[in-house]
C-alpha cells in the first residue's frame, strides 16, 4: 500500500515536471489562490467577529454607564452603601437598564472591593488582583468571550457565553476613575449574526478567488505566448547588459582602488595597468605617458612570469609620429603586427609589436591635453581573444579613469606645495618674532640631518628630520610675543603656552601626507628619554628616532645661542650637558652620534651656534 503511494506521488511529480508552463502555473495558482481565500476568509471573519463583539460590548457599557454614572456619588464608591442606598441602586438597574441581555452587574471601588451587585451577597467581598479590573481601575476599557460560572447563580447554565466587561467610572464632573464595573452580556443573538457573517464572508471570497483565479489564468495565457515570442531577443537583450554591468563592475572596483592609493607615488599607475590586463584579458597593459615633449613608459603589468620585462628609455615624441596621431585622434585604435609595415623599428619596439600579435592603444587626455596612452598588448590569436568593442568600451573607461585619476594626481601635488609653501611662510614669521633665534631652525635642521645619516638613518627618514628641523617650532606663531621675547622667567601659565606650541606645530603640518612623519617629530622634539618630556610624555623608543635626535640638537643650539633671558654658553659646556643628561633626557645613541661630528670635524663648534660645513659628506 505504502509503496503503491510513493509510486502515485512520484507519477504525479513527473507529470507535473513535464507539463507547460501554463499547466504548472495553473496548478499551482489554484493552490495558492485556494490557501489564500482561506485564511484571507479566516481574518477577515475575525477581524468581523471581534468587531462586532467589541460593539456589543460598548453598547452594553453605554447603557450602563448612561444609568449609573449620573446617578453614583464618591461616598458611593469609597465602600459599600447601606442596605437602603443599594436598593435605591438595585431600582435603577433593574428599571432603567434593559435585563434582556445584561446577565449580571458588579461595581467596584478602587480598593477592589464590589459595592454593588445583583446578587447582594457579594457585596462587600473583597477579591484578588485581577489584570482586567486592574486595567479598568487605570482607565481602560476591557473585554473578553467567557463560560457561565457558577457564581453568576441562577443565570449559571442559562446561556453557552458570555461578554465580560470592564470599564471605568468617573463621577460626573471628575476625571478620576473612583472605581469599575463588570458587567455580563449574553452573547446568544450575537451568535448568530457572527454565524450569518461568517456564510456570507465565505461566499463572497469565494466567489472573488475565482474571479480572480479565471483573471490570472487568461493573463497568464497570454503573457506566456508573448514570452514565448520575445524570449531569443530578451536573451540578447540580457546578455548585452550582462556584459555591461561587468564593464560597470570592473569600472568601480579599479575606482574603488584608486580612492584608497597614495596620490603622490606610482601606485595609481600601476593600479591601472594591473586592473586594464586582468579585466580586458589582455598579455600586459603598458602606460605610456607625454612629459616634456618625450613619451616615457611609467607602468607595466604582464599577466604571466615568462613575459618579459619592458625596459622604456625616454624617447622624444617626435620620433614617435604614428603614436602621436593615434593620441590626438582620441579614439582606440587596434593595430595588428601583421599588417604595419611603414613603421621605424623605434616605434615597433615602443609599442612592443615585436611581442604582441595585436595591440590596442586608447589615448588618455586631461581635459584637452593629450596626456599619453594606454597600451594592451595581446600575444595570443586574434580569433582567440579579440578585442571586442565590448573590450573596447571598457578599455576607454579605464582610460578615461586613468585620465581623472592623473589630474587629481597634479592637483594633489599642487595643493601640498600651496600649503608646504603657506607652512614654510610661517615658520619664517616665527624666526621673525623670536629675534634671538634667527637661523636657528636651518641650523638645527642641518645638524640633524647629519646625525641622522651618522646613525643610517633611510632618505625618507632624513627627508622627514629635515623638515621636521626646519619647521619645530612653527607652532610658535600661536604664542604671544611677550611671552616668546620675555627676558625674566616664565610664569606657570606662560609655561602652558609656551609648551603648547609643539602641539599646535603638529596640527599645522599633519593635513600635508608628505609632512605627516615631520608632524610626529615636531609634536614629541621635547620628549624626555625617561618619560618626563610632554606632550605626551613618551619614553625610551616610543619616541619617534628624528624627534630623539632633534632634542639633543635643538638643545644643544640653544645652550649655545644667545637668548633673551640667557647668555649663550661655550661648545665644551653644552657637550659636558649631553654627556651628563644622556640617558635621562636624551637618547644615548644620538648624543654618542652627535659629538662624533664633532670629533671628525663635520660640524664646528663656535661660542655662540653651530654652524655645518658646507661641504660636509
Amino acid at each position: 500500500m505504502i509503496n503503491h503511494k510513493k509510486k502515485t506521488i512520484n507519477r504525479l511529480g513527473n507529470l507535473f515536471k513535464q507539463s507547460s508552463l501554463l499547466t504548472r502555473f495553473s496548478l499551482v495558482a489554484l493552490i495558492i489562490i485556494t490557501i489564500v481565500g482561506i485564511i484571507a476568509a479566516w481574518g477577515i471573519q475575525h477581524l468581523l467577529e471581534q468587531n462586532m463583539i467589541l460593539q456589543e460590548a460598548n453598547s452594553a457599557i453605554d447603557q450602563v454607564k448612561t444609568v449609573l454614572d449620573k446617578n453614583l456619588s464618591s461616598s458611593d464608591l469609597a465602600a459599600p452603601p447601606d442596605p437602603a442606598r443599594l436598593q435605591q441602586i438595585d431600582a435603577l438597574v433593574g428599571n432603567e437598564i434593559t435585563p434582556e441581555h445584561i446577565v449580571r452587574i458588579n461595581i467596584y471601588s478602587r480598593s477592589r472591593q464590589i459595592i454593588y451587585s445583583d446578587d447582594m451577597e457579594m457585596v462587600g467581598q473583597s477579591v484578588p488582583t485581577d489584570e482586567k479590573l486592574a486595567k479598568a481601575l487605570d482607565g481602560q476599557i476591557t473585554s473578553d468571550i467567557t463560560a457561565p460560572t457558577e457564581e453568576l447563580g441562577e443565570h449559571h447554565g442559562q446561556h453557552d457565553k458570555l461578554i465580560e466587561v470592564y470599564a471605568p467610572i468617573s463621577i460626573q464632573g471628575s476625571d478620576e476613575v473612583q472605581g469599575a464595573y463588570e458587567i455580563y452580556h449574553d452573547m446568544g443573538v450575537l451568535d448568530s449574526q457572527i454565524a450569518t457573517m461568517r456564510r456570507s464572508v465565505g461566499l463572497i471570497l469565494g466567489l472573488g478567488m475565482a474571479v480572480l483565479y479565471i483573471s490570472l489564468f487568461g493573463i497568464v495565457r497570454n503573457a506566456s505566448r508573448k514570452l514565448i515570442r520575445t524570449s531569443e531577443d530578451n536573451l540578447g537583450l540580457y546578455e548585452k547588459e550582462s556584459a555591461r554591468r561587468s564593464e560597470l563592475a570592473a569600472l568601480y572596483e579599479i575606482s574603488r582602488e584608486l580612492s584608497t592609493a597614495d596620490p603622490r607615488s606610482d601606485e595609481i599607475l600601476n593600479i591601472i595597468v594591473r586592473s586594464a590586463a586582468e579585466t580586458i584579458h589582455s598579455s600586459y597593459a603598458i602606460a605610456l605617458l607625454i612629459e616634456n615633449g618625450n613619451i616615457v613608459g611609467r607602468a607595466t603589468y604582464p599577466v604571466r612570469a615568462d613575459i618579459p620585462n619592458f625596459d622604456f628609455q625616454c624617447i622624444p615624441a617626435a620620433n614617435l609620429p604614428f603614436l602621436q596621431r593615434v593620441i590626438e585622434h582620441d579614439e582606440p585604435v587596434i593595430v595588428k603586427s601583421s599588417e604595419v609595415n611603414d613603421l621605424t623599428e623605434t616605434e615597433r619596439k615602443t609599442l612592443t609589436l615585436n611581442l604582441a600579435k595585436t595591440i590596442c592603444l586608447v589615448p588618455i587626455r586631461i581635459g584637452e591635453q593629450a596626456s599619453g596612452a594606454l597600451l594592451i598588448g595581446e600575444m595570443r590569436s586574434e580569433n582567440r581573444e579579440p578585442f571586442s568593442p565590448e573590450k573596447l568600451s571598457l578599455a576607454k573607461g579605464i582610460a578615461d579613469q586613468t585620465a581623472t585619476a592623473l589630474q587629481g594626481v597634479q592637483l594633489f601635488s599642487d595643493l601640498e606645495q600651496a600649503y608646504l609653501e603657506t607652512v614654510l611662510t610661517l615658520a619664517n614669521a616665527v624666526e621673525a618674532k623670536d629675534t634671538y633665534t634667527k637661523n636657528h631652525a636651518d641650523n638645527v635642521s642641518r645638524m640633524a640631518v647629519l646625525v641622522g645619516k651618522e646613525l643610517g638613518l633611510s632618505d625618507n627618514e632624513l627627508e622627514d628630520i629635515r623638515y621636521g628641523g626646519v619647521l619645530h617650532d612653527v607652532g610658535k606663531i600661536g604664542v604671544p610675543d611677550s611671552i616668546l621675547n620675555k627676558p625674566g622667567k616664565l610664569t606657570d601659565e606662560e609655561w602652558v603656552q609656551m609648551r603648547a606650541h609643539t602641539a599646535i606645530g603638529a596640527d599645522i603640518l599633519k593635513p600635508v601626507p608628505r609632512l605627516r612623519g615631520a608632524a610626529d617629530i615636531v609634536r614629541h622634539h621635547h620628549e624626555r628619554y625617561d618619560g618626563n618630556g610632554y606632550p605626551d610624555g613618551l619614553a625610551g623608543a616610543d619616541i619617534p628616532i628624528g624627534a630623539r635626535i632633534l632634542t639633543a640638537v635643538d638643545s644643544y643650539s640653544a645652550m649655545v645661542d644667545k637668548r633673551s633671558y640667557k647668555a649663550a654658553r661655550p661648545h665644551e659646556d653644552a657637550v659636558a650637558e649631553l654627556k651628563r643628561c644622556a640617558g635621562s633626557q636624551f637618547d644615548p645613541r644620538v648624543v654618542d652620534a652627535f659629538l662624533v661630528l664633532f670629533d671628525c670635524g663635520a660640524l664646528i663648534p663656535n661660542e655662540y651656534e653651530a654652524r655645518v660645513v658646507e661641504d660636509a659628506p
